[in-house]
């Protein structure tokens, strides 16, 4: 057997780290970080506990780790998606869209986001960072409320971000017994109704009513 390349020992080291933060991020979600120890995620992710250290230096730098990644995922994809619309009630309905399949598809990081939620001391690493975030993101959504006529755009944009995240902790409360696709459809009629020129909203008012 010929021996291993650079880029196949690269490769190898990719892809039993990305096996690690996908285990230990299952892990932290459903048993919570405090009792989950780094003994659990080696032998969940099938290596060694020794091995689990040449990749991160302790569980704390694991979950930095995997928060960060996640943090400039969610932030990139929404820096993108705003850059390529112009329409404010088209990115309204796309950063909707965006949302909601973003805790359809990573489910055990929003579970392990909204139990951290609750454990300051446990995050406090990239809290800033995160709130650096989030406020950017709001002030995006600020900003085509505003476009969109809306009489308190500010105030418009944190009830949007907060019936969004109502509707992710229901969903992740109650798993596959929510009705999130039908909430998703309601949301965008009740956007589209608001702000598309028909009738009264739910969600708010703009300044012509």
């Amino acid at each position: 057997m010929s021996p291993k390349s650079k880029e196949q020992f690269e490769a190898i080291r990719q892809k039993s780290e990305a096996t690690i933060k996908s285990v230990a991020l299952e892990l932290f979600a459903s048993k919570g970080y405090n009792n989950t120890s780094i003994s659990q995620i080696a032998k969940a992710a099938n290596v060694s506990k020794g091995l689990m250290y040449n990749y991160f230096d302790s569980k704390e730098d694991l979950l930095h780790t995997i928060l960060m990644e996640a943090i400039e995922e969610g932030a990139g994809a929404m820096e993108e998606f705003l850059q390529n619309r112009h329409d404010p009630l088209d990115e309204l309905i796309g950063i909707t869209k965006a949302s909601i399949a973003m805790v359809k598809t990573n489910f055990h990081y929003w579970k392990l986001m909204t139990a951290l939620a609750f454990q300051e001391n446990v995050i406090t690493d990239v809290k800033d960072i995160l709130e650096k975030k989030q406020e950017a993101i709001i002030n995006q959504i600020f900003s085509i409320f505003e476009h969109l006529g809306a009489k308190q755009p500010k105030l418009e944009a944190y009830l949007y971000g907060a019936i969004l995240d109502g509707v992710m902790v229901h969903y992740i409360n109650m798993g596959e017994d929510y009705p999130l696709d039908e909430m998703e459809t309601y949301i965008i009629e009740e956007l589209k109704r608001k702000y598309g020129g028909g009738g009264e909203g739910r969600i708010g008012r703009s300044k012509d009513e």
